[in-house]
């Protein structure tokens, strides 16, 4: 990897190779060669691409494509299919659509329909009240 940045020319590579060895220590090899081929070919955001990267860059990117590489591998949740619920008959609707409107004989088709509902059952007496 050194030998593709001429800039980096200058540099022990015994050394530096040591460094980046000390860095990775403990990242899998595929992880190492994804983020090799990153900066290889100049995808690494933010990067001097005339010079080596630093042990420092080149470990972070390693782990970076570790965590992709475990992301990847895995197992995919399946979403459960949405149970079908059942349609509500047209003239419902409409009923609850006049009664949103105010209409007082819906709120009473309601109550009768829905006794169990506390909410539609006082909404009917307020309306009884009111006459």
């Amino acid at each position: 990897m050194l030998s593709g940045f001429p800039a980096s020319t200058g540099t022990d590579p015994d050394m530096q190779i040591r460094a980046y060895l000390v860095a990775i220590e403990g990242i899998p090899l595929e992880a190492v060669w994804q983020a090799a081929k990153l900066f290889i070919s100049g995808k690494v955001r933010d990067h001097n691409r005339a010079f080596a990267p630093s042990s420092a860059s080149f470990a972070e990117q390693c782990r970076n494509q570790q965590a992709a590489i475990e992301a990847e591998s895995r197992p995919r949740m399946e979403t459960e299919p949405e149970t079908p619920q059942p349609k509500v008959p047209a003239y419902k609707m409409q009923l609850l659509r006049d009664a949103a409107n105010g209409s007082r004989s819906a709120k009473r088709e309601l109550a009768k329909m829905f006794p169990d509902n506390p909410i539609i059952a006082r909404a009917a007496r307020h309306e009884e009240a009111l006459r």
